[in-house]
């Protein structure tokens, strides 16, 4: 029996029921054949044995089709939490430094897989705690305007042009600061997020491979390295520019971060 293989077409609720409907058509005709087979009639015994026949016999011959059907709903699912822009730019922004640490998706940077994508509403509800509202909105706008001038000509966004702009690089250099900062009392703050973000962790599909993930220790000091790798780059390359830019205390601050991070 050959695998049902429909041409692509609607995503989302409408891919579920233009499968739907194409079981019901097929058991339709299906029935249509046995009634004229057995003299135009079916008795409710005969449907109930049809049908169970039924299942089990289109069951394997839409397998691909649910998989595909069902892989679809999540990756759009997750893009709506992920492809943030319009509402939310700096968080989409600020996120492409761990993106890699995500399990690999076609179309963006997951990789590894140490990060489950449940991470991001507590990850982004953290950093506005840790800077605070009104400059976390600050940030939005100064990254929507680093958005529009980077439109591609598809209407979408040009996110290689935007992520090597000088002023995305500033912008989360100053977050990044600001972020280390908090952590001078490295094991609270760490429990703190730790806390936070797993009770704020995106809904999980049932039977998923993430259903029961944690942020650990581990995976958070893994985070964290990916989020600051350019800022700990900057330290080492132009100290001097920074210590100027932020002060000794800051940075002597920073430093002391990257160390507690280096000893988990």
């Amino acid at each position: 029996m050959t695998t049902f293989e429909p041409p692509s077409g609607p995503s989302g609720p409408k891919a579920c029921e233009a499968i739907a409907n194409t079981m019901i058509g097929h058991f339709t005709t299906r029935l249509e054949v046995e009634a004229a087979r057995r003299g135009g009639a079916l008795t409710a015994a005969a449907i109930r044995e049809l049908a169970e026949s039924f299942l089990a016999e289109e069951a394997k011959r839409f397998q691909s089709v649910f998989r595909r059907s069902f892989d679809a709903c999540t990756v759009t699912r997750e893009a709506k939490q992920w492809e943030s822009a319009r509402r939310k730019p700096f968080d989409r922004i600020l996120m492409k430094a761990f993106a890699p640490l995500f399990p690999p998706r076609q179309g963006d940077d997951g990789g590894k897989g140490v990060l489950s994508r449940r991470v991001i509403p507590g990850f982004n509800l953290a950093i506005d705690k840790m800077i605070g509202p009104m400059l976390y909105e600050q940030c939005q706008r100064k990254s929507q305007a680093i958005l529009d001038r980077h439109r591609a000509s598809s209407g979408g966004y040009d996110w290689d042009r935007i992520h090597a702009d000088p002023e995305t690089h500033a912008l989360t250099t100053d977050v990044l600061v600001v972020v280390a900062h908090y952590f001078s009392a490295f094991e609270h703050r760490r429990d703190w997020f730790l806390s936070l973000v797993n009770s704020h962790l995106a809904p999980a599909q049932p039977g998923s491979p993430d259903s029961t993930w944690q942020l650990t220790e581990t995976s958070f000091a893994e985070m964290m390295r990916a989020l600051f790798a350019d800022v700990r780059a900057q330290v080492v390359a132009r100290p001097v520019e920074l210590r100027r830019r932020y002060g000794e205390h800051t940075v002597d601050t920073v430093a002391a971060f990257f160390r507690r991070l280096d000893q988990l």
